[in-house]
Formats: C-alpha cells, sequence, structure tokens
C-alpha cells in the first residue's frame, strides 16, 4: 500500500465526485465554471473587532493552532516564528482564496474548464472590508439581501449549518490503524520538523472526535502527503 494512501483516504470520496462533475461539464459543452470560492472572506471580521462576542470557529481555530504549534520542534517553530517568512506585505486576494483556487487548477485545466471566481476580486475585497461591522458580522449583509429579494429569512440567525465537524473524526476514527501504521515513516520528522511522537498523541486526541484537534490533524496529513510526493 503506497504511503500517502492513508492520508489521501480522507479525501478521494469528495474528489472523486469533483471530478465527476468536472466531466460532466465538459460534457455537456461548457468551457467556463463560475464558483463562489471566496464568498466567505467577503464578511470576514478581525479579531480585534470580535471581541467578546467571538464566534466558535474563531475559538476553534486558536485551539487548532495552538495544537499545530505543539507538533513542531524547536527549530520549525524557530523558523515558523522568523520575521523573514512573514515581512512581505499583506496581499488583497486572502491566501485561503488562492489555496482554494491552487486545488481545483489541475482538474478544471486537464479539461480544458476556465474557472471564473468574481467574489475573488481583490477591488471588491477592498470594498467589502470597509463595510461597517455591522453589515459584515454573521454575513448581515448576505441575509438582508436574500431577505429582500426572497420576501423570507432564509438564513436566520442560529440556524444549523452543515460541516465536517462530525464526518472527519469518524472517517479518521474508522482509518485510525492505517494512519497510525502509515505514520511510523513520518516525513515531516525525518526533516526535524514535527515530533513523531506528537503527532500520534493528536492522533489520539481526535479519536475523542475534537473539532479543532481534528483541524490541526488533517493539516499535518495535508502537508506530510505534499513532503512526501517530493520525496
Amino acid at each position: 500500500m503506497p504511503q500517502n494512501d492513508a492520508c489521501h483516504s480522507l479525501q478521494s470520496i469528495a474528489w472523486r465526485h469533483f471530478e465527476a462533475l468536472c466531466d460532466s461539464f465538459r460534457a455537456d459543452g461548457y468551457e467556463i465554471v463560475w464558483s463562489g470560492i471566496g464568498g466567505d472572506k467577503l464578511c470576514a471580521c478581525s479579531t480585534a473587532e470580535e471581541g467578546g462576542s467571538r464566534s466558535s470557529s474563531s475559538r476553534h481555530l486558536e485551539i487548532a493552532v495552538e495544537l499545530a504549534d505543539g507538533l513542531l520542534t524547536n527549530r520549525a517553530l524557530d523558523a515558523a516564528h522568523s520575521s523573514f517568512l512573514f515581512s512581505a506585505p499583506l496581499s488583497a486576494t486572502v491566501s485561503t482564496f488562492l489555496l482554494a483556487s491552487l486545488c481545483h487548477a489541475r482538474p478544471l485545466a486537464r479539461r480544458g474548464l476556465w474557472p471564473v471566481r468574481p467574489l475573488g476580486d481583490p477591488r471588491l475585497i477592498n470594498t467589502a472590508a470597509k463595510l461597517p461591522l455591522a453589515l459584515r458580522a454573521g454575513k448581515e449583509i448576505f441575509r438582508s439581501y436574500l431577505r429582500n429579494r426572497l420576501r423570507c429569512d432564509v438564513f436566520p440567525h442560529g440556524y444549523a449549518k452543515e460541516t465536517f465537524a462530525l464526518v472527519l473524526p469518524k472517517a479518521i476514527a474508522a482509518r485510525a490503524d492505517t494512519i497510525s501504521s502509515q505514520l511510523s515513516s513520518c516525513a515531516l520528522a525525518d526533516f526535524g520538523l514535527v515530533s513523531r511522537e506528537s503527532v500520534m498523541a493528536l492522533l489520539n486526541r481526535v479519536l475523542t472526535t475534537q473539532v479543532a484537534a481534528t483541524s490541526a490533524l488533517v493539516r499535518f496529513l495535508w502537508a506530510e502527503r505534499f513532503v512526501r510526493q517530493l520525496c
């Protein structure tokens, strides 16, 4: 079994569906694909703006970052916290938008499909960033638009959202033995960037279905798989 199979198994089903969707676009004669990537970031709020009423997702992110830092060796922490890595000016286009676009680039290009992502336009992002907090918080501007257009409250505050909060922990738990076996050889640990013992401790923590721990582990598995492809 190839070394990266355990990491890949968490993504393979969704990825096959995405590629099948791209195939259907091409088969139907489409050449342009309109995408909503970037929409979430139009209503982004800074940590300072969130204040005491910060969202649960923000708290999960903080915990995930702490757990990710806990995987790193002193050498890796020094590199990650060095000013040299972060001395470039901030981009008008957020990194998550660029990463999402990069992930979709290959399957779209192989099928001759051209992605159009109007919500990632830097001009739109800059304009949205200047909106009052009351319109950005909770994506109120989108809610108001839908209420006015549809004459009903489609997404009321506090509605139950679809997330991967339960899917990924269960998927990882079902493949825990395989993942553990594959991580007996850890490329990032071989390079002195992470502690394998800390990685295994994080895997065990995910088995208790902790969302923030899952986020950190999935990102580690992605990075591990990427490094293995380079080796």
